[in-house]
């Protein structure tokens, strides 16, 4: 078992490793960290972005570089950030853990940079995992990962670091109040890649408003129907997708492609679809089960 200097020693090495890869960014709010993932890309807080202009990353305040806002997506708290010539040597593109081992319990280390260019570090425990789950606003995260630790200010945008030295994830302070979460690898991957692509994240758009109801148990019996619950169309836009598939105002849907309206959230199901894609559509109207095909729209999301 490593002794106390030993375990002292991994860390504070661990810290200065990962800290090479972290700079301090300031956006017109109070400055935060970013994780470098090249030589010119960082990604950091949405939050922490206030405006686009005079946009700066540093690794040290005598050396600062411009940067632009490639693009954000407030829903994972992601926004990327590309600089007009390399960040130097003396900053270097993360080592991220690709599919960390992860266990409650497990000692984490969270690795920011100040005002001043200098690393910070917050160490605790993580408390809390789960696998996927969908943010307040529909967006898919990979991994629930809630690490317990103090975050002092300038850490969101900052690392999350574990056994190996790699990072997890982006420390954000934003997607639940009171209580920091890790962005992990994969969210921050497939989200920077569409940010780089599109400069914003595409969504499905089916041109509905919904409002959940459950399905009266006449109905029920009546159709053979398993659904408790459905989503009553309120508000149909012309010409928009739902339209041209021929939903109307009072249908009440009981799943679209996959997903059932009964079984888990209206956000969880449309956030699965995918624009350009043929999705079935079962609804109750006039007493009768009816199934359509709808193309799925695309709505730019921020």
């Amino acid at each position: 078992m490593a002794t106390w200097n030993e375990l002292s020693h991994d860390i504070s090495q661990a810290v200065e490793e990962a800290g090479k890869s972290i700079v301090t960014v300031a956006g017109r709010g109070r400055p935060a960290s970013g994780i470098i993932l090249d030589g010119s890309t960082v990604v950091t807080a949405a939050h922490t972005i206030q405006e686009e202009e005079n946009l700066h990353v540093w690794i040290s305040p005598g050396s600062r570089f411009r940067a632009s806002l490639k693009g954000r997506d407030s829903a994972t708290d992601i926004a990327v950030l590309t600089t007009e010539e390399r960040i130097p040597e003396a900053g270097r593109s993360a080592q991220f853990a690709e599919n960390p081992q992860l266990a409650v319990g497990q000692l984490v280390v969270s690795v920011a940079r100040t005002w001043r260019g200098n690393v910070v570090a917050s160490s605790g425990i993580l408390s809390g995992l789960m696998g996927e789950w969908h943010t307040a606003r529909g967006r898919r995260v990979e991994a629930f990962i809630r690490p317990d630790l103090l975050l002092y200010r300038g850490f969101s945008g900052g690392a999350l670091i574990g056994a190996d030295r790699k990072i997890i994830g982006m420390i954000t302070a934003f997607m639940r109040r009171g209580s920091p979460l890790a962005v992990p690898y994969a969210t921050i991957k497939r989200i920077t890649t569409l940010l780089l692509e599109k400069g914003y994240i595409p969504g499905p758009y089916l041109g509905l408003g919904l409002q959940p109801v459950r399905v009266p148990e006449s109905l029920k019996q009546t159709l053979n129907l398993s659904e408790n619950a459905g989503a009553l169309v309120v508000h149909v836009e012309p010409a928009g997708p739902a339209d041209k598939a021929g939903v109307l105002l009072g249908d009440i849907l009981l799943g679209v492609a996959e997903g059932r309206f009964g079984e888990e959230r209206t956000a969880a199901i449309l956030s699965r679809l995918v624009p350009g894609q043929s999705a079935s559509v079962k609804a109750i109207r006039g007493g009768q089960i009816l199934t359509s095909h709808l193309n799925v729209g695309e709505r730019r999301n921020q």
